[in-house]
Parts: structure tokens; sequence; C-alpha cells
């Protein structure tokens, strides 16, 4: 797969502005996106379609649309949209697709997948952060996915296949359990740690049931963490 300009980490180039109005800020990403190589309409539209506040909430437009990760409850991070749309160009969406997603977070890459068409499952191991997803999803009329409280990592609810898989963290290993769940022709976009590093990495599957692994380069994401908070 040829390295396109989206898959190039430019955060420092990244101008910082003042402040904008919603349409404002969500115009100049669209823009931006654009300008780093991305251009499918479907997805642009998707992004379009799905207000960012509503899962990410408390934040000025401008740092809802910059390409730095947000804090959210739980002490975890929303992923930025450049870091998204990366993602979702990888998986290569379609209508139809079904997706398995891990880490569910603030909701919105689930919401954008949706928006794209897919039939999105996403584990959750935060109760706080599935019941704050599911409300933004009803505010913003999603109804493609279907959040599961549990630890992906351990233990899956439904025997289901998957075309597409998101893992949103790192693991150490191959994410061997993850693609045996995969169908054929499918994608999985994961993260690897590997020494001190973190890697993108994809896997494709051939018809034969076969995976190829493909490193994208570094990565900014933290270790994706088992086990069901008995808390929060």
């Amino acid at each position: 797969m040829r390295e396109s300009a989206l898959d190039r980490r430019d955060d420092d180039a990244f101008e910082p502005v003042g402040p904008m109005t919603a349409d404002t800020a969500l115009a100049r990403f669209i823009l931006d996106l654009r300008s780093r190589g991305q251009t499918d309409a479907a997805m642009l539209t998707a992004f379009e379609r799905l207000p960012r506040h509503l899962f990410i909430p408390g934040f000025p437009p401008e740092r809802l649309y910059s390409p730095v990760s947000l804090p959210i409850p739980c002490g975890e991070e929303g992923t930025d949209p450049f870091s998204i749309a990366r993602h979702l160009a990888l998986l290569d969406i379609r209508p139809g697709h079904r997706v398995l997603e891990i880490g569910l977070g603030s909701g919105f890459q689930a919401g954008v997948m949706a928006r794209l068409g897919a039939s999105v499952t996403s584990y959750e191991r935060y109760r706080s952060l599935l019941r704050l997803a599911e409300q933004a999803f009803r505010q913003a009329a999603i109804t493609g996915v279907t959040p599961m409280l549990g630890d992906g990592l351990a233990r899956l609810d439904r025997p289901d296949s998957f075309d597409r898989i998101i893992l949103n963290g790192a693991l150490d290993l191959p994410p061997t359990p993850f693609l045996d769940r995969l169908n054929p022709h499918g994608i999985l976009v994961g993260h690897r740690r590997k020494g001190l590093e973190t890697r993108l990495t994809l896997w494709r599957k051939d018809l034969s049931g076969q995976a190829a692994e493909q490193d994208l380069g570094p990565s900014r994401l933290g270790p994706l963490r088992g086990g069901l908070t008995l808390v929060l």
C-alpha cells in the first residue's frame, strides 16, 4: 500500500488559530484532510454529518478539529480526528460492512463508521464512557452502532465474524484471536508495541485465510488495556 499524505504525521506543521465557529472549524478540518490526500467523498461527508461536540463536549471547535487527542472521562483520551480519518482510510469501510471496534471511547469514531454505512459492534470496559457514548448516539440519531460493555481482549459475547476490525490501542503480540474473526478479504487496523516503539499496523486477510502484516510507521496510541472496571 502506497503511503499517502494522510499517512504522514505532520502535527508540528499545524498552525494554531484563534476562536472559530463550529462550521468554520469543520470546514478547515475538511480542507486540511483534502490537502493531506484524503478526497474520499463518503468519508468527508460522514465527518460533516456528525457533530463532534456531542461526543467530546466542553472544548472550543478549533480544538475539537485539531490534530491533538483530548481528555475524556475515566482518564482516557479521545483520538484526534486526523488519526481517525487515517484509520478509516486504511479500513476502506463500505456500506454493509460489519465492523468490530475494541475501545469505544467517546464513540465518535464508531459514529463516523456508522455514517459510512457500516454496522459497528464496539466494546468498552468503562460503564461511564459507554453511557456517555450511548447518549451521544441518541442525540446524533446514530442507529448503526451496538455498544457492548465488556473486556474486548478477554471474550466477545457474540460469535460473529467481521469485515473490518479496529483496535484502539497497542498490543505486544499479533492480534491472532481477532484475525480469526476476520472474514476473507477483511482488514484489521491496530497498533503493535515493538521494543520502545509503537507502530501502526494493518493486517489484510486473503481468500485462503492468510493474513499479511504491514507496518505503517510510528503511532502515538497507548496500550490496549483489558479487564472490566469495577467503579467507573
